[in-house]
């Protein structure tokens, strides 16, 4: 019985470290985005996303225009949009992403689902400010 127990333990001890071999940082999985803006966005401390960071910067266009190029630049990224969560108007855009089948984001608390969530507020016409961050659920 012993014998068993601490073969149990030892393989349990592996599949948890070999779980949390295979998460990656969020500052990594935000850098290797493909987000379609003319410069990278600079990265910004952000308490309440998974690992405290985001990405955040201004840019041209519409939030209809941007919503469109977001969702084509991501999905071809293997990323699938929750549309329940999208909104959009005038005013800007929320809309969150479920990341590619087996990527796991580090420091996202047990029993949550990290996923990647993009807000831009307009400024003024044709001006934007765009937040992009991963969040547990």
């Amino acid at each position: 019985m012993t014998v068993l127990r601490t073969l149990l333990t030892a393989s349990a001890a592996l599949v948890l470290a070999a779980t949390a071999a295979f998460a990656a940082p969020a500052a990594s999985l935000l850098k290797g985005l493909k987000l379609p803006v003319p410069s990278g966005l600079p990265s910004l401390f952000a308490a309440n996303a998974v690992g405290q960071i985001s990405l955040n910067g201004q840019l041209g266009g519409t939030p209809e225009g941007l919503l469109t190029k977001l969702r084509a630049s991501l999905s071809s990224q293997g990323y699938s949009e929750r549309t329940v969560n999208t909104v959009s108007g005038p005013w800007g855009l929320n809309v969150v992403f479920d990341p590619p089948a087996g990527t796991s984001v580090d420091g996202t608390p047990a029993g949550k689902t990290a996923v990647l969530v993009l807000q831009a507020t307009a400024l003024g016409p044709g001006k934007l400010n765009l937040n992009v961050r991963y969040e547990a659920l």
